[in-house]
């Protein structure tokens, strides 16, 4: 019963730390964009 717990708590656990990366990881890419977009780069 507790395995069965502790199971659903690490899987979670892991859902969340992938959608808190992927927001992150979405934001950097956004402000990545917009400085291209600016034009700071000259590639």
């Amino acid at each position: 019963m507790v395995d069965q717990k502790e199971k659903n708590r690490k899987k979670a656990l892991i859902v969340f730390q992938i959608v808190i990366y992927g927001f992150l990881l979405t934001m950097f890419l956004i402000q990545l964009w917009m400085s291209f977009d600016r034009g700071w780069w000259y590639l």
